[in-house]
């Protein structure tokens, strides 16, 4: 198992910004649904269309860990979908934490990328990530992400609290 070393930035957000984002004005219908019970192939599927060229792994995980993980009581899933296909999702952990909410997966879909939905989902994903009303939510990013993703967060008014080295195994087929 090859190992990558990455900077790891966590940031923080104390209160729900004043209006979400819209979803882009182009024709195409957005839908934002939750998910309860995702079969854990679709997960998969979700996860390393997002997340394989940033080598997410700590998802791969056999079926039973998986499902305790995503099928938790705390955990929140919610797929953004364009016409009908899945175009973007994120993942908060509400609560595991005293009064914290952690997003703890963001991702657009690689087809619907540089559309403007990031802005527009990640709005959606703060907007729920409040829903429970805890004092923070926090994400993690790191420089292995989309090289957008910490600008992104910044510019939705997270802002960084500590940041880290740390080595993660790479996403190897």
């Amino acid at each position: 198992m090859r190992l990558i070393t990455t900077t790891v930035t966590q940031l923080v957000m104390h209160q729900l910004p004043e209006r979400p984002v819209p979803a882009p004005q182009n024709g195409r219908e957005y839908v934002l649904l939750k998910v309860r019970q995702i079969p854990l192939a679709y997960y998969r599927y979700l996860y390393e269309a997002v997340g394989k060229p940033y080598h997410w792994t700590s998802r791969r995980l056999p079926d039973p860990s998986l499902s305790r993980e995503i099928h938790a009581a705390n955990v929140r899933l919610r797929i953004l979908y364009c016409d009908g296909v899945p175009a973007g999702w994120f993942e908060l952990d509400v609560g595991r934490a005293p009064r914290d909410t952690r997003l703890v997966h963001f991702g657009i879909m690689p087809e619907f990328r540089g559309q403007g939905l990031a802005r527009h989902l990640l709005s959606q994903a703060i907007m729920a990530g409040f829903e429970e009303q805890p004092s923070a939510l926090t994400v993690e990013t790191n420089t292995l992400d989309h090289p957008a993703a910490l600008p992104l967060y910044r510019k939705m008014g997270f802002r960084p609290v500590s940041t880290r080295e740390v080595s993660t195994p790479a996403y190897e087929d």
